[in-house]
């Protein structure tokens, strides 16, 4: 009897620990996620774990469009971020393709996968606007990043000014030229606000410079082939031309093999912190030619990203809406930012880390591979 009792005892505590390793393996036993883009990331529960053992995130980010050197950039910027970062668990990330009914629908279905950081460029402020108040009601914390939404219900937003960007040039220029001269403009395109308010903002400047005559300007589409046309059409109407004042790179690329090709003197010309003006600014510097490069930074959506998933900490910007100011090159600080052993694409003030950068835009890539949407 007594070895009858004791059989049936260690019959009972062997099915007790089966029962304990069942219930322990059912609460815990599910793969790790990783980070991913939107069309191969995983879905992952908000109760992830940093390595650091705080709270992960999923973070969702609603873009305008990569059209261009300077928006593929910026994404890979954010992307680098986002992949980088332990507070990150998944990450989704959009692009509307200039289309504000499919970026609507974009945020949709960033809010259906339960993010907790919504990063977004409204292309309409106020169309945008409704479907950024639902995600403000589910309790999503909202960044804006580059544009304004037509809406309070956010939690903050991030932004250079494009007025900021043409009044810094303008200021170098006709300081450059100990504010007297004639100069030419190529602006950006026609009817785009991003355009309009950076020669505003390049306007307002020459109201302290009398002497600085604009005598001409055209649209070159932030082009290069259309910025050498339209600064050929300029030099062809205008026998003196002391500055340029340019709102891209590109289009200041362009204007320079305008001038030579004319068989005229370089003359000092504004441009940007795209790695193909900046060779060749370093190329004819030592011919005497004088150039600044401004920067729209190509980092505001990482930024707008540290910023929201600092809310999420529960760390709160002192002002709501913040605005950086505009990064400059200097001659002086040429050498500091050329890359020659980058793609002409690379733009030059970049925070991403050196393996990322070369990653991404060594001699022979110029960004848009991307990282793949892996961490």
């Amino acid at each position: 009897m007594k070895k009858s009792m004791k059989r049936v005892l260690e019959l009972v505590m062997v099915c007790a620990i089966c029962i304990s390793l069942l219930a322990c393996s059912s609460g815990n036993g599910e793969p790790e996620e990783t980070k991913g883009s939107q069309t191969e990331g995983t879905e992952a529960s908000k109760e992830e774990k940093s390595d650091d053992g705080k709270e992960a995130y999923k973070v969702g980010f609603a873009n305008v469009w990569v059209g261009n050197s300077w928006g593929v950039q910026c994404v890979n910027e954010l992307e680098s971020y986002l992949k980088n970062n332990d507070k990150v668990e998944q990450y989704y990330i959009t692009d509307a393709n200039n289309d504000t009914n499919k970026q609507i629908s974009d945020i949709e279905d960033l809010i259906s996968k339960d993010i907790d950081l919504l990063l977004l460029q409204p292309i309409s402020p106020d169309a945008v606007a409704p479907v950024v108040e639902k995600a403000k009601e589910k309790g999503i914390v909202v960044v804006t990043c580059a544009s304004p939404v037509g809406t309070d219900q956010y939690d903050a937003s991030v932004l250079a000014k494009d007025e900021d960007f043409g009044r810094a040039g303008m200021e170098w220029l006709c300081k450059e030229l100990n504010g007297k001269g004639k100069i030419i403009m190529l602006n950006g395109m026609s009817g785009v606000t991003v355009s309009e308010n950076r020669t505003n903002g390049a306007k307002e400047v020459l109201k302290d410079y009398p002497d600085i005559e604009i005598v001409g300007e055209e649209y070159g589409d932030w082009d290069y082939a259309k910025g050498k046309t339209a600064a050929e059409n300029l030099l062809a109407a205008n026998p003196e031309i002391d500055g340029v004042w340019s709102q891209g790179g590109e289009m200041t690329r362009g204007a320079m093999e305008a001038f030579m090709a004319a068989g005229r003197d370089l003359v000092p010309m504004t441009g940007e912190d795209s790695n193909g003006f900046l060779k060749m600014w370093k190329e004819y510097k030592p011919d005497g030619f004088k150039a600044i490069a401004t920067s729209m930074p190509t980092w505001l959506f990482a930024e707008g990203a540290e910023i929201g998933l600092g809310i999420l900490e529960g760390n709160v910007p002192e002002e709501k809406d913040i605005v950086v100011d505009i990064p400059v090159i200097t001659d002086d600080e040429l050498e500091e930012y050329v890359r020659e052993d980058l793609s002409d694409s690379f733009w030059a003030g970049t925070r991403m880390p050196e393996d990322d950068i070369t990653a991404l835009y060594g001699a022979d890539k110029d960004g848009t591979s991307g990282f793949g949407g892996s961490k």
